[in-house]
């Protein structure tokens, strides 16, 4: 039940009109309902694997606070993470290491019998599956309570906004709101309404219209296209891939909060970034804190000297890439990003030494480490987008040696879709300088962006319903 579906409006307006209709206890258990259901659309069968890390992870909570030693505490904590790595990993990266492994012995002439099994990777297993480890974890380091209430638990784990997609929810900003009474606010329908329109123009229009016209062909065969036209698309993707993940996280914070809740943002205007370290302090902000405070913290964080805390960064992204995708180009992809993060905070700490600690780069600065991390970002794009390495270097090849091929022109809608985009992070500059621009913007001013955005999705929006690029992950 893809979210830009007339199925889904259909399923959340009867959601919404029932749930609000219901005492709080009846809401949280026609939540969780609604949300297996809303996830056995998907696929019925994966209900169970959800339901096993509920359980799971509902009693070993209690379990790790209630543990008299510091054995059974960690018993009990690797039962948590034993279970449900167990699961992503046979699901997500059972075919790639068995595959990888078996070329290795290959490439060593050890000759070995190997087949692909056909296994189904299930929707948004990498999304709930970090999202109930942080609640045993956070037990186990004594920063969370374990909750009683099944119900509660359980619809933490399933809520169905963010179930397949993030953003990653933790249950200490999750679950103290399933306890309390919550009650309708119009307040709450607008912001959430206005929310979710603004993400589903951001991915049925910007993300699908430029996917749809210039992305998909070239990257389906880009051996066929102009060096030009791999660089644009390149570009493109750049854009799409930002509208739709973005997308997808606007409709899923403005769901939840028509029914009351509040989730955590997770985007900040990550082309305005100045540096690949603040890019990833901008996008998919949920899982960059989850990495740092699950992987990189537990490794010693920056709290080591300086050569091991480099290390660190470079574990922490290098996992990172491998959860996005079981394949070597999203392992050289993390590999890529982390040497990129090394060389900006190598860069920072001499800039410290030499300039002192509150060095300013000015604007000139500014400006070209804007230019060079979003040059350097857009590369690093190219293998995330590939689907094989034959691809990647089919698309170095072509871009960097001028070779000739199909060129693609933008027609009037994708340059509609471009414009729209640069509209959203200039509005995100502005807001960065003026934080109270949503208050004094006019109303007229607003029902005119509104409107239009349902003009351009009523008559623009390309046919095709493109599932969302997160839901892969």
């Amino acid at each position: 039940m893809n979210f830009v579906t007339t199925q889904f409006l259909v399923f959340l307006v009867f959601v919404f009109f029932v749930y609000w209709h219901l005492p709080r206890k009846a809401q949280n258990i026609f939540i969780l309902l609604a949300s297996y259901f809303f996830y056995a659309c998907w696929d019925w069968r994966f209900l169970s694997l959800i339901i096993i890390s509920t359980l799971v992870d509902y009693t070993a909570g209690p379990k790790i606070q209630a543990a008299r030693s510091e054995r059974a505490r960690k018993g009990w904590m690797l039962l948590s993470l034993g279970v449900n790595l167990g699961i992503l990993g046979y699901f997500k990266y059972f075919n790639f290491f068995a595959g990888s492994f078996a070329s290795l012995l290959s490439s060593l002439g050890m000759e070995v019998s190997y087949s692909t099994l056909n296994i189904v990777l299930p929707v948004g297993i990498s999304f709930y599956t970090f999202q109930t480890l942080s609640y045993t974890l956070d037990i186990y380091r004594g920063k969370l309570e374990p909750t009683r209430n099944f119900i509660d638990f359980a619809t933490f784990v399933a809520f169905f906004p963010q179930l397949v997609a993030g953003p990653i929810v933790r249950a200490k900003e999750f679950v103290h709101q399933l306890e309390k009474k919550r009650v309708f606010s119009f307040d709450d329908l607008q912001i959430g309404a206005t929310r979710f329109l603004y993400g589903f123009f951001k991915k049925a229009f910007i993300a699908d219209t430029l996917a749809v016209n210039i992305v998909d062909p070239v990257f389906a065969n880009p051996a066929d296209y102009s060096s030009g036209t791999i660089w644009l698309s390149l570009l493109m993707y750049t854009i799409q891939i930002y509208a739709d993940f973005s997308g997808y996280s606007n409709m899923a914070i403005g769901s939840a909060r028509m029914l009351g809740f509040e989730i955590p943002e997770n985007f900040n205007f990550p082309y305005l970034a100045r540096n690949i370290s603040e890019y990833w302090r901008r996008w998919h902000r949920t899982m960059s804190r989850f990495f740092r405070d699950y992987v990189y913290i537990s490794l010693g964080g920056n709290r080591e000297k300086f050569a091991v805390v480099l290390r660190n960064i470079c574990i922490t992204v290098i996992i990172s890439g491998l959860w996005h995708g079981a394949g070597w180009t999203f392992v050289i992809w993390g590999m890529l990003h982390g040497f990129y993060i090394v060389v900006d905070q190598l860069i920072r700490r001499w800039q410290a030494r030499r300039y002192g600690k509150n060095y300013s780069m000015g604007v000139v600065g500014s400006i070209i480490g804007w230019s060079l991390t979003m040059y350097f970002m857009l590369f690093a794009r190219l293998l995330f987008r590939s689907q094989d390495f034959s691809d990647t270097t089919t698309c170095l090849v072509r871009m960097f040696t001028g070779a000739d091929g199909i060129t693609l022109g933008v027609n009037m809608l994708a340059w509609v879709a471009i414009v729209a985009f640069f509209i959203d992070h200039v509005y995100g500059w502005f807001k960065e300088r003026h934080a109270a621009i949503d208050s004094i913007a006019p109303y007229w001013a607003k029902a005119l962006l509104y409107a239009s955005m349902i003009i351009f999705l009523y008559h623009a929006r390309p046919t095709e319903i493109n599932p969302f690029i997160y839901f892969q992950f």
